[in-house]
């Protein structure tokens, strides 16, 4: 029922993002104590006046307006908004809301931009892992961090990548595979790795990476531009369990001999059915879904990419699951950046590196003039941490004495000394032996979340789309409840008066009258007006031997033949716009000539009509609902502010 109420209200629900420039905060309209602003109004019809069919001028809009917010005043008046559901819906809504607009759009664009970069590439790359979870302690970081710079070390010297990763990667698969990895390319592993791997030449080592499972070294084997992805087809003849070189060779000659049955040209799809031990895609003629080079097993994944043209089929392909034919049936490759953007986006919200447009808004946040650090008090602590010598934490002591200075401050937000000492106690992974870059990292953390809580704090305020958007989810949220109280539930129960209504006038809700017939098109002024005298002079003239008489050209007029939803009384010509709905010209824009018999429908049975006249129900309660709240309220609209707008 929700969503039935969201498609009434469509013109005030959000249809897209769009640029709010600043909106003059008079205010427009006046409910009893409640007042809602011009930029709200103009917000709201802006929005609209794109939609398919959209015609209202502001004045006409304005009644819509009206009586859609007299809806809202009157469910607050009956203390909707305070029912603890509504409270918790709206406010979900209102702070997931928020994530939306604390984003630098340019950084998260440039991020975009990397990973499509990416994606025309593949990386063919080994890894060695030394784990460490997030937020271990100091001690167990700095264990990590010198073993893999000793592995890190071994490995720019020369030493075999492959063995070193069998020896010390604590990556379970490293002692069977050497560390190797496969081809790869955008989104296939998490951010901070991809981005190193990109960052490294063909047969170099990377830096030190840290990610949440731990410290990386990658070495990167080979590039090469990425294929994109391809679909096929297969016909797999399957090794059993333990299989023995007797079982390899009967399944090569059984798959052998279905490849020569295909050079001599059976059908691939039938052969697959009838021959084809994978299950799943038999039964589709063989057919899989599209993969890309690192999604499918390499053997597989290279013969398929090998096939150069749509139908082309590979000589029998081993893997470690079979033997197999391969038919190549389409090449997908990757698109340009605006056909990639939506799935690049999406990828980038799964794997967080949509987290870089967030740190980017903070970042200048922190640069403006409402930011400001206590750079004396900073240097003091740092030199007092480094002072010990140690990883005690002693020298919090000699600073709590000056535990009411401010470190920084943004905008009306104060952070002072004591706070910054209690997070250096609390936070187990805090290292004094890091020096600067311990204190820094720690307090950048404070300061991003001091900035983040003032901006969704005042998001309201300062970012008037924000505020229309959360008034629109907050109104609709409000209205369904109301309507729903008001009107859906009578609908829904009063069946007497759903009888009384179609007893009043059952005509209303018979189907159209037909015209079976002619209509005719008339498309120049001179030919519907010697059309229009012909008819004068006599009625029973054939009509369509009218338009051939006088038209200077066949492409004057058209004509159709048949059954057409009508209307009784219709004069010659008419308009299209009067034809009901059903009529197949009633959307013309040329004067429209019939000629032929007009019948009219029964009158229906109650219970054939009874979701038109549950309608027709609905539309008067709404009409009468409407009605009584402007009486209650008598609004106030100011109209003056129309004008000057649209001079």
């Amino acid at each position: 029922m929700k969503s039935t109420f969201f498609s009434l209200v469509s013109f005030f629900i959000f249809l897209s993002a769009a640029n709010v420039s600043a909106q003059d905060n008079r205010n427009i309209l006046t409910i009893g104590n409640h007042q809602f602003s011009e930029g709200e109004f103009w917000h709201v019809y802006n929005k609209n006046r794109h939609l398919p069919g959209f015609n209202e001028t502001p004045e006409d809009f304005a009644v819509r307006f009206i009586n859609y917010k007299l809806k809202v005043v009157e469910a607050i008046q009956q203390g909707l908004d305070t029912v603890p559901s509504f409270v918790k819906e709206f406010g979900k809504y209102a702070e997931d809301l928020k994530t939306s607009f604390l984003v630098d759009s340019v950084a998260l664009e440039k991020v975009a931009r990397e990973a499509h970069r990416n994606m025309q590439e593949m990386i063919e790359a080994s890894h060695i892992l030394i784990r460490l979870q997030p937020g271990s302690a100091a001690s167990d970081t700095l264990i990590a961090w010198q073993k893999m710079d000793s592995v890190h070390k071994r490995a720019l010297s020369g030493e075999d990548f492959g063995k070193l990763a069998a020896t010390y990667s604590e990556d379970p698969s490293a002692a069977g595979n050497n560390g190797y990895l496969g081809y790869f390319s955008a989104f296939r592993m998490i951010y901070p790795f991809e981005k190193a791997a990109y960052a490294t030449a063909e047969g170099d080592i990377s830096d030190i990476i840290r990610t949440d499972f731990g410290y990386h070294i990658l070495k990167v084997h080979s590039r090469q531009p990425n294929p994109g992805r391809i679909r096929v087809a297969h016909i797999m003849k399957m090794f059993p369990r333990n299989v023995t070189a007797s079982d390899e060779a009967k399944a090569y000659a059984t798959i052998d001999s279905i490849y020569h049955e295909l050079l001599k040209g059976k059908d691939f799809a039938s052969l697959a059915r009838e021959h084809s031990d994978d299950g799943q895609s038999a039964n589709q003629g063989g057919e899989m879904r599209a993969f890309s080079l690192q999604e499918m097993v390499p053997e597989f994944a290279l013969a398929a990419f090998e096939l150069t043209s749509d139908g082309e089929i590979s000589t029998p392909v081993r893997t470690d699951f079979g033997w197999h034919i391969i038919k190549r049936l389409e090449h997908i490759p990757v698109g340009d950046f605006t056909a990639e953007r939506a799935t690049i986006m999406n990828m980038m919200g799964r794997d967080g590196r949509d987290q870089t447009g967030h740190d980017a808004f903070v970042a200048a946040k922190r640069n403006s003039t409402r930011f400001k650090l206590n750079e004396p008090l900073l240097e003091r602590i740092i030199k007092e941490m480094i002072a010990d010598n140690s990883n005690s934490k002693a020298f919090i002591e000699r600073l709590k004495s000056d535990g009411d200075n401010l470190l920084f401050r943004y905008h009306d937000y104060e952070f002072k000394l004591h706070q910054f000492l209690e997070a250096i106690e609390n936070t187990i992974s805090f290292n004094s032996l890091e020096g600067a870059p311990a204190v820094n990292r720690l307090l950048d953390g404070m300061v991003n979340e001091a900035i983040l809580k003032v901006e969704k704090r005042d998001l309201a305020k300062n970012v008037p789309e924000y505020r229309y958007l959360v008034n629109e989810y907050h109104d609709g949220l409000l209205i369904f409840e109301l309507s729903n109280k008001e009107v859906w539930q009578k609908v829904g129960s009063d069946s007497t008066a759903l009888v009384n209504l179609f007893n009043e006038n059952p005509m209303l809700f018979a189907k159209p009258p037909v015209l079976t017939g002619f209509i005719c098109e008339v498309k120049t002024k001179r030919l519907a007006k010697r059309a229009s005298n012909a008819i004068k002079r006599d009625s029973q003239a054939n009509l369509v031997q009218i338009l051939i008489d006088n038209a200077r050209s066949e492409q004057c007029y058209t004509c159709s033949e048949g059954r057409f939803p009508f209307l009784m009384d219709a004069n010659n010509p008419l308009d299209g716009s009067v034809l009901p709905d059903e009529n197949i010209l009633s959307a013309s824009s040329y004067k429209l000539f019939w000629q032929g018999e007009i019948s009219s429908n029964p009158v229906p049975l109650f219970e054939e009509v009874r979701g038109q006249v549950m309608s027709a129900y609905q539309n008067r309660l709404e009409a009468e609902w409407v009605e009584s709240l402007n009486l209650k309220y008598q609004p106030v609209f100011n109209y003056k502010l129309i004008k000057k707008r649209k001079k």
